[in-house]
């Protein structure tokens, strides 16, 4: 399939009708890259063909399947195969428009060719048409913008995180912050000591607020709050620690240097917070570093 008149002749005859009359023959150009994993390469061969399509980029991705008898997730493995064509393409391209690509499968096994080419076919029968609504329909979106404060309200639990998550870049978080410090309180009395810390930690390490006492001053509205914590949050959580490790990045001019400024920043928090005596356990899902890795920082 490398010879150009066996290639015209080949998609002439077996592409539908809609697709052939959009695409320039002469434009069609074998390509080297391979979309299969290697231990399918027996198996398989894939080739790929640039082409035109009404004047746009494309690509014919055929696969020569010669395996002895046909395999019932083909249909799945030619997605990740068409994504892996798509992500090739934007990548060398650096455009944002994917390209149009047309997968074809030449089976030449000894048996006629068995199982489902149809993607949905693949999921279990009371969830196909889900599937079909879903996986080539426009995403679900949750903008939060179009959501007022006063509809998350009703939803104590995701509700509050939702407001934290709408606002958390506000110039300034207080005014915000004072009207969901009531339904923190309610949560606080179901026990939901963990949820509370885990709003607070990211309000304190990424909230902006110029009457930042104030902003103290309302989370210890909380009772379980431990306020030498929330200080020691407020001193190593904020950006600027986290600055320092970027600076050293770019001044080294390197990514790896970026990479260790910022480990470094995270190393030195978990160490502080330590010797402050705050829980391993909570000092490890604020930083990232391992349970293990945060009890040798001061052996």
């Amino acid at each position: 399939m490398t010879n150009q008149k066996v290639i015209e002749e080949f998609f002439h005859k077996n592409l539908p009708d809609h697709v052939r009359e959009n695409i320039d023959f002469s434009s069609i150009q074998l390509q080297r890259e391979s979309h299969i994993d290697d231990k399918l390469k027996s198996q398989i061969i894939d080739l790929l063909y640039k082409v035109n399509f009404n004047g746009k980029p494309g690509f014919l991705y055929l696969l020569i399947e010669h395996a002895s008898q046909s395999h019932p997730l083909l249909s799945f493995r030619l997605l990740k195969y068409v994504i892996g064509v798509m992500e090739d393409h934007l990548r060398s391209t650096k455009t944002k428009e994917l390209p149009l690509v047309y997968p074809l499968v030449l089976y030449t096994g000894k048996r006629p060719y068995t199982h489902t080419l149809n993607l949905f076919d693949l999921f279990p029968v009371k969830e196909r048409e889900i599937a079909k609504q879903t996986l080539f329909s426009p995403y679900h979106l949750i903008d939060l913008t179009q959501n007022s404060d006063k509809e998350l309200r009703k939803y104590l639990w995701y509700g509050t995180m939702a407001r934290i998550l709408k606002h958390i870049h506000d110039a300034n978080i207080l005014p915000s912050f004072k009207e969901i410090i009531q339904d923190l309180k309610i949560l606080e009395a179901n026990g939901e000591e963990s949820y509370i810390r885990t709003v607070l930690t990211y309000v304190v390490a990424l909230g902006e607020t110029p009457h930042q006492e104030d902003l103290f001053k309302t989370i210890k509205e909380l009772k379980t709050v431990d306020e030498e914590k929330l200080m020691t949050l407020a001193d190593y959580l904020k950006p600027d620690v986290y600055k320092r490790g970027v600076q050293q990045g770019l001044e080294q001019g390197l990514e790896k240097g970026l990479a260790e400024g910022e480990e470094k920043s995270k190393i030195e928090i978990a160490r502080n917070m330590r010797v402050k005596g705050v829980d391993i356990g909570f000092i490890a899902s604020v930083t990232g570093i391992s349970h293990d890795d945060v009890i040798k920082l001061i052996n």
